[in-house]
Formats: C-alpha cells, structure tokens, sequence
C-alpha cells in the first residue's frame, strides 16, 4: 500500500473528525464561553467582604446591612414569640444579643450559646468534596478549643466513606442504605428519610423476618484523631417507623452498657443512652422487622457538636423532595444552631451559560431547611474550583463562575449567609495552583482537594465566620451599607491572628492568593475570554500573524501535553505522513526527515533535554565506532565502560540522585542536599532563574538511555557491526513512534528494516490501523476513566474507604495500568507500520499467566529481554548453581523495580517479583519429575499469579510506602462497607468497565483474532466509517479523562 493513499486515509479522518468536533464542540468542559455581558449581571452586584490576607469572600443573605436574625427565617418562624422578636430564654434566643441592631454573625451566636453552657449544633452538609470528615474535622476542632465538647456528631451505619478523619464505622453486612433513588424506583414506599437524606435498615423494607435478625454498628476512634471527638459521652439513635419489638443493646468492648426495648411508632423517635467517656462503642440492633434508621449521634450534652453529613453525587437539590416530617421530627430533637451547604462539584460538568434552574433549586432547598429547623441560619458556601486533565494540559471550567453567582444569588434571595470558596481559593485556574503547591492541596484529579486543601478551606471559613467579632458601633453603620462593609474591621483584626495560627500548623500550610502565578495580572492563563479589538491599538500583518502562529506551533510549552492522544500528535503525524510519502523512495532523505521531525518531537515532548538526547546519540554513536575499530579486547572494553559509565551516569544523576541523597541522609543523619546542577549552569552562564533545588525527570531517559545500552553492547559482543552513518543511528535511536515509553527496541532489529525496501501490504495496515484505535481504546476510554473515576481517589487517601473499596481500586489499577501502557506501544507499533517499520510487540495478554515467570515473558516484554540479556546473564543467569540463580534473578528484579522509579516502593515491588521468581524455581526443582499438567492446576495458577501480581501492584502504585500500609491494612482489618450494593452503584460505571475489560483480556486467542481479522478485511471505506466512530466516542467520552501516560515518568 502507497504512502500517499495512508496519508490521504489520515487527512479524510483527521478533517472530518475536525468538522464533527466543530458541530459537537458545544458541551466541550474547558470550551464554553461565558460571554463578558453574562458576567456583569446581577450577581456580581453583590458585595462581599473584603478579606485582606486571607482572600476568601464573605456574603450576608440579607438586605444591607441591618437585618435582623428573624430576618433567616419565614414569617411564621417558631423560633420567635408572640411579639415578633427571639425570646430569650428559648433556643433561638440564644445566638447574639442585640441582633436586631446588628448583622448575624455565626461566630458570635456560637459562642453565645457556648457561655450560656447550652449545645451548639452545626450540621454540615456537602458532596464529595467533605467526605471522611474533611473540612468538619478541622471546623470541630477549632471551636471546640473554646467551646468544648465531644463525639463526632451525627453518622450512619452505613455511610458513603465508612473510615473517616476521626472514626471508623464497621457495620454488620445486612445493613443496607436507602436513599430517595430507592424511593424512585419503588424499593422504598416512602420518603421521610431524616437529616442524613437516607435511611438505614438491616432487614428490607416491609418484610418481616421469620426469625429474628441480628445486626451491629462498631463505631470507634481512628487513631491520631482530636481526643475530643474520640470520646464519646452520650449515644443519640434517630429511627422511625418501628412496628416491632426491636431490642438494643450498648457495649464497649465486652461491657454492657446498656441494653433497651425502642418504643414503638411512627415516628420519628429518639432514644439515647449516657456513656462513660467511651472511644469505641458497639451498638446490636435485634428483631424481626427492622426499624427505619436516621442517623446515630455521639455527643456531649453541651458544647459544639460539628455533624459532616456527606452525599456523594449531589448537587444539593434533593432536600425538598422528601417528606418534610422526617426532617422536622429530627431537627426538633438536633436542634440544629447553623447549617452548612457545600455543593457544586457535580454541576460544573453541566456546562451553560447560565444556572437559574440552579439558582431556583437551592433557594427552595434553603426555605425548606429553614422551615424544617423552625428558622435556624444557612450558610450557602460556594463551589470550589476544579479542572480536567487532558493529558498534560488542564482544561478549566470557566462555567464555575456562572454556578458561583448562582449560589450567590440564591443566598441573597432566601436570607442565607454565602461564603466563597472558589473567590477564596484565587477563582479561575485556581486548583491548579493549589495542586502545585507542596505539599499539594488538591488531589490528582483536579476536582477533590486533598487533606491539606480541605483544611485550608476549613481554616478560613472559620476564620471568615466562626471567630466572634465585635459589634460595630450603631452611629458608624449607615443604613445604605452593605453588611460586609460593616464587619470589615471586626474581620481584619481576626483575621490576622487566625491566619498567624493557623498558618503555622502543617495541615493548613497556604492561604493562596487569587492570582494565577501563569499571569501578571490575576487573569488565569488558559481561561477563554473574547478579544474585541487588538490589543494595544497595535496592527499586524497578515504575514507577521502567520510567522507569529507558526513560531508559537513550533516553541516548547512545558504546560501543553503532546503524545498520542492529542489532536496536535495527530496534526504532527499528518505532517510526517506527507514529507515520508514524497521521500520514501529516496533513503537518505528520508531517513533524514524521520530524524528531524523525530528530534522535533522529543522537543515538544521534553523542551531542552533534546541536549541531552543529542549528547547520547553522539556518544554511543563515537564510542561504538571506537569499539568496533579496536583491535584489541581490552580496548574494546574500554571503549564499552567509557560509554557505559557516561550513560549510565546520566541515569543516575538525573533519576536516582535524589533518592540516595535522601538514603544517605536517613542511614547516616547527614544533610546532603540534591542539586541541579545544569540549572545551575544555566543561571551563571546565561542569567535564567531555573530553580535548581529539584532535579527535573527528562521524558523517556530510561528507554532511549537502554536502547542506547544495548546497541552498545551488541557491536562489543560482535553481534553486529557499528552503523557508520550518523543520520541512521540517530533515526534509530530517537525514532518518535517509541522514543518516550517503548517498546525497548534493539538496533539489531530495527536497523536492517532501515536499509530494506519500503513495503507495506494491504493487511498490514488494516493490522496496524486497528492497533492505534485498539490502543486509543484502552488509553482514552477504560484507563483515564477508570483512574480518574476511582481509583486515584482511593489511592490518593486509602484511609477513607473500606478495605472492599481499596481491593477493588487495586483490581482496577491492574486494569489501568495494562490499558495504559500496552495502550501507548498499541499505538506505537501501528504509527511505525504505517511508515514500513514492525516494532516488537510488548505484550501478551499478561494476566493470563500461570506463573510470574509466564508473566515476565507476556508483560513489558522488551524490558524483560533486556533484562535477560544484558544484565541476568551477564551475571551468571542459572549457570552456576541454585544459589547463585536465585542471587541473580533477585539483584535482576531489584535493579528492574529500581529502573521503574527512585522509590523505596518500587525496590520493594521488584523484590517481591524476585521472590516469586525465586520460589518458582524451587517449585519446579521439588516437582520436576511430574509431567501431567491439569487444567485446573493451570486455572489455579493463573488466579495466584494474577492475585500476587495485583498484591504488588499496591506498592508500584501507592504514593507512599506508609500509603501502600493504610491500604493493607483497611484490606484486612476495615474490609466491609456496610452495603456492598450501595457502593457497586456508586462507582457503577467503573466498576461496569473493569468487569469488561477483564473479560475482553481473557477472551480466547481465537476470538481476539477473529475479530481483528474481520477488522483488517473491511473495505478502506468501511474502515474510514469505524475510524471516525472510534474517534467520536472517544471525543464525547475519553476527552473528560485523559492522562499522561503512566509510563512517561519512567
């Protein structure tokens, strides 16, 4: 098949794929554009506290500046007596005095009903961003410092995080949670579900059981947890719709402590027991037909109590929907002070232009608590900022203003306070920001923000509302002036002392500004915005915007991404598609061509470190020549070690030096310190300002750096000869298709193809085509989504899932790392066979094996056979002895795991592979005389295999190795969840994925290879038609979730 036909299947796919994005590019996350008249609606008429240092935003609901607290609730508040105004001997009478001449404040109301020696309850509801209790852990313990008080508030028996911050819930397996998506599809007959909008039950609803049930709640202190919420004085059990006798009893430990029949009747009901200053506490739940279960409370009877109630998948629209009784029967027993609402996550990726839908939502859900709790305050805080990875490059979200003024508005409309997050966090490109900083604050899906970022958010919400302020002087407040201009002088002088506190403890390590550090003027680098005119009243030619345009294609952008699964690669290829169909038959010039654009290609991938490439390429070219022109052996050693230690020596530098300087400084209490000294080079010689205290990675130095190793050994064994022409070698070396990730290809193999004709059949490039969709496939669709959807979550904080849903996230890196990887040398091997050349292939369906040898010849295989030979081998591989073989196959594995990545979790990861290898020998030596294989010791051993290779996964994967024993130890001591279905339909989709890709990898050989060959024998039209359906689906799914690839950072 000719050259130009590829190019001109290419170019009808990459232009039609254009087109159809154009048409589809709409809903686009990171594409919308919030026109300027959007943005100066009313909504940015509202004022809000100037905050000084601390950056966040503060908003009262109310008109300005004089509204009283019956103002929060509706006109027939039962907070208020007869006469209109707070009685001050009820509840409500207790927030602040002389609120009806002051604007609310919640610090001040709390700490009101702190000195009076009453309760004070702050219930705060939120989405994912405050599960495990994030944000309320810090919130509690902060104003318990003044207030007191103890427990952790209000938690369910099964909850969407089982281990949190503070405890750790572990509920018998017949536990089950109901939610109003249980009430929609009819599993549930009512919807009175109580303040945690969910109701528990260990036994289904309406059936009663023919033998009595049996169900228990362990709820204990999770260590290095507040003492305070450790401590549990009082057990407070919400439940309604109890028609049965149902029997409680409380232990701790083997005491009892308390043991009761729960009253009977609709409800809702309450039932509570003192307890002497527990930190674990068991509750057994006996009957035949269980009651609805609300909530279990632990708390003291005085002092704060900070409820986190979390809902993962909200957008907090749901309140209104249940039966307002549920509610109103808990609150009248809560007593809710203050309610918190956090949400907004799961509405960004709703993208519009405008959210009054949204706006609508929230002012009802504010009504309907209001009414609910008889008035109490609701403080709306704002959505924080979040963004996608699409491969290197961030997309943003420029609607989170949009929903940011929605809740801001809504606030305003229904009398609630407003606090905003995302102004606080520094507003458009701001999780960026707070990702980068050390240690980071958001996790790695630039949509949850990790402990530390939570803790920040927590710090400055109280220090914004939480800290008492004094009341303004009456004759100072005009009655024009808005309420944040009222309080600004009492919030400067706290917030001052709050930031110097709080900025000295390590969970709260920043207040970050609100200015883009990729902007000198505050606006994010990356954020769409429309251009009206030229800037600076400047003219440019038409010729000068061209050079311009081609100058910014051709510059290094270190924050833009450009592998294979972005547009620009593609663009890029078309490029190389067309100078190789003119140049094909011309060797030289084409090897030429291939070189240049090769070398373009490691630039826009690695900037500056093509120095370094070219400083490889030069060497083990000149050191080769050397060797092979050496008459003597010694000489060629010598010319051998020369290139040996030079590349090698790169590889240390730049890849372990931080890692032994940090070994030595642990072993010996030294404090060596790392530099980069290039940078360092750099700034003395031409004035840049590169940080030289971190030693930056170059992309691919492991793979090009081996590639380079072998070919130099291979010409010192005599195993070929030494290319003499420089242009070759570098093409071989720094061939783009596998230059940054693999496979690990030997010039044995490659350079013959370079000096033979070009050829490429009609089947091989149905076969190659097919293999970059299939690699598109397993990169873009099942990897991204399932890393982004779950499984970093669970790695990035394994303490706040069960042990099942740290099992199944190690299941699933399993799957994503194969999608990944195999992903990347899927697409490698088919964009070389489009140019002629067949690269090795790198995998074989790995987990397929019945051994961890099997493995090792079916995963990263190039690597392997490297290994083999250029380092097993060398060092006696099974030639001398059982003892030496198992020496060196565990110095193998090691240095393998140490290739992966300079952490003591990767040294690990291959010693446990080393192991394995080693006891396998030992298995085949005692068995060696049995001949009969059987399939179901053949089934057996691929599920060992497949189980000890996932156990090893979990320190390839963890962070840390402290991370990787969080996660081993949930495993085996938190296992279950509480409801195993509950969280199968949380994580459905992903879970839906890694079923199906598990089961597409063990599908026989011979139907992978029908319906690859029945892909190869389509028409070019039909195979144009499946292209181009690919290339959409992973438009309208993949493009939320792209990735770098794992193995770039090797």
């Amino acid at each position: 098949m000719r050259p130009g036909r590829i190019l001109l299947f290419l170019l009808a796919v990459v232009l039609t794929s254009f087109l159809l994005s154009l048409l589809t590019g709409s809903w686009r996350p990171g594409k919308v554009v919030i026109h300027h008249e959007q943005e100066s609606t009313a909504h940015d008429s509202v004022q809000t506290a100037d905050t000084g240092s601390l950056g966040g935003s503060f908003h009262s609901g109310s008109d300005a500046g004089s509204r009283s607290i019956s103002s929060a609730g509706s006109a027939t508040d039962s907070r208020t007596n007869s006469s209109g105004s707070y009685d001050t001997g009820s509840r409500a009478g207790l927030y602040v005095n002389n609120l009806a001449r002051a604007p609310f404040h919640p610090g001040n109301a709390i700490m009101d009903s702190v000195a009076a020696g009453r309760q004070v309850r702050v219930i705060f509801y939120g989405d994912s961003q405050i599960e495990g209790d994030r944000v309320t852990s810090f919130l509690r313990r902060e104003l318990r410092e003044e207030g007191g008080g103890t427990g952790p508030g209000m938690i369910s028996p099964v909850m969407p995080v089982m281990y949190t911050r503070s405890w750790v819930v572990r509920s018998s397996s017949n536990w089950k949670r109901y939610t109003l998506l249980d009430y929609r599809n009819g599993t549930l007959s009512h919807n009175r579900l109580g303040p945690m909008l969910a109701l528990c039950r260990f036994t289904p609803p309406g059936d009663s059981m023919q033998t009595r049930s049996f169900a228990t709640v362990r709820i204990s202190a999770v260590s290095g947890a507040d003492p305070a919420v450790s401590r549990y004085d009082n057990l407070r059990i919400f439940y309604g719709n109890n028609y049965d006798t149902v029997l409680v009893g409380i232990k701790s430990g083997s005491s009892l402590v308390d043991f009761a029949m729960l009253q009977m009747g609709e409800g809702p009901m309450e039932y509570s027991v003192p307890l002497p200053s527990l930190s674990e506490v068991t509750v057994e739940f006996t009957g035949r037909n269980s009651p609805d279960i609300y909530a279990l409370s632990l708390e003291s009877s005085t002092g704060v109590i900070v409820d986190n109630v979390p809902v993962r998948g909200s957008a907090g629209l749901e309140f209104v929907m249940t039966d307002s009784r549920g509610f109103e029967g808990c609150y009248s027993d809560l007593k809710p002070d203050i309610i918190f609402l956090q949400f907004g996550l799961n509405v960004v990726r709703n993208v519009r232009s405008e959210y009054h839908y949204y706006e609508e939502g929230l002012v009802k859900q504010v009504n309907y608590l209001k009414r609910a709790s008889g008035g109490a305050p609701v403080v709306l805080v704002s959505v924080t900022d979040m963004a996608l990875r699409d491969n290197d490059t961030i997309r943003r979200f420029p609607n989170i203003r949009a929903i940011r003024d929605a809740q801001k508005v809504a606030a305003t409309r229904s009398g609630a306070e407003f606090w905003d997050a995302w102004e606080s966090m520094g507003g458009p490109g701001s999780i960026l920001t707070w990702y980068n900083h050390k240690p980071p604050l958001s996790s790695k899906d630039l949509t949850h923000l990790s402990n530390e970022g939570t803790d920040t958010i927590a710090a400055r919400i109280y220090s914004s509302l939480m800290i008492p302020r004094p009341a303004p002087a009456p004759a100072l407040v005009q009655p024009s002036q808005s309420v944040a201009d009222s309080v600004s002088a009492g919030l400067k002088a706290t917030a001052d002392s709050m930031q110097a506190r709080v900025t000295a403890q390590p969970d709260t390590a920043i207040f970050a500004t609100g200015q883009d550090p990729g902007s000198a003027d505050g606006t994010a680098s990356g954020e769409e915005t429309e251009e009206t005119g030229i800037s600076d009243g400047k003219k440019y030619s038409i010729v000068s915007q061209i050079i311009g345009w081609i100058a910014s294609v051709l510059r290094y952008h270190p924050d833009q991404s450009f592998i294979f699964t972005t547009p620009a690669f593609w663009i890029f290829f078309l490029v190389v598609m067309a100078g190789f169909a003119l140049l094909h038959r011309k060797r030289a010039m084409c090897h030429t061509w291939l070189l240049v654009v090769s070398l373009y290609f490691y630039y826009r991938a690695g900037g500056f470190f093509i120095i370094l490439l070219l400083l490889t390429t030069l060497l083990t070219f000149y050191t080769a020549i050397m060797t092979g022109r050496a008459g003597t052996r010694g000489g060629k050693r010598f010319w051998l070690v020369t290139n040996l230690v030079i590349l090698l020596g790169f590889l240390s530098y730049f890849k372990y030096a931080g890692f032994f300087t940090d070994l030595i400084n642990s072993v010996f209490d030294t404090t060596l310190v790392s530099r980069d000294i290039f940078s360092a080079w750099s700034n003395s010689l031409f004035g840049t300002n590169f940080n030289v205290s971190t030693i930056i990675l170059p992309v691919g130095i492991s793979f090009f750096t081996f590639q380079a190793l072998s070919y130099s050994i291979d010409v010192y064994r005599g195993r070929m000869a030494a290319e003499r022409n420089i242009v070759d070698f570098a093409f071989y070396l720094t061939f783009f298709p596998q230059l940054v990730a693999g496979p690990i290809v030997r010039a044995s193999e490659f350079i013959p193809q370079m000096h033979g004709k070009y050829t490429i059949s009609r089947n091989e490039f149905g076969y190659g085509l097919f293999l970059i969709l299939q690699g598109l496939i397993k990169k873009m669709l099942i990897s991204d989504f399932i890393s982004t959807g779950f499984i970093d979550r669970v790695f990035d904080a394994p303490a706040i899932y069960s042990g099942f849903e740290n099992l199944m996230a190690v299941y699933g890196y399993g799957l994503q790392i194969y999608c990944d990887f195999s992903g990347y040398t899927d697409i490698a091997i088919g964009v070389a066979m489009l140019m002629g050349f067949r690269l090795p292939l790198n995998f074989n369906s790995p987990y397929k094996a019945a051994n961890i040898g099997d493995f090792w010849r079916r995963w990263h295989i190039s690597l392997s056979r490297w290994l083999k030979d250029y380092l097993y081998i060398p060092l006696g591989g099974n030639r001398k002895g059982p003892l030496r073989t198992g020496i060196n196959l565990m110095v193998t594995m090691l240095l393998g795991g140490l290739w992966h990545g300079a952490a003591t979790r990767f040294v690990v990861w291959g010693g446990l592979h080393g192991m394995a290898l080693v006891v396998e020998k030992i298995w085949h030596w005692l068995f060696r005389k049995v001949s009969v294989r059987r399939r179901g010791a053949h089934i057996a051993g691929i599920f060992i295999t497949f189980n000890f290779v996932s156990f090893a996964w979990i320190f390839f994967r963890a962070g840390t190795m402290e991370q990787a024993g969080v996660m081993l130890n949930q495993v085996f001591s938190s296992f279950s969840p509480g409801d195993y279905g509950l969280v199968l339909m949380s994580y459905l989709p992903v879970v839906v994925l890694i079923a199906s890709g598990y089961i597409l990898h063990f599908l026989p050989v011979t139907v992978k290879e029908s319906y690859r060959g029945l892909f190869i024998r389509l028409p070019l039209v039909v195979q144009v038609l499946v292209t181009l359906a690919v290339v959409l689906l992973l438009h309208k799914v993949g493009s939320e979730v792209v990735q770098p690839f794992i193995y770039f950072r090797f």
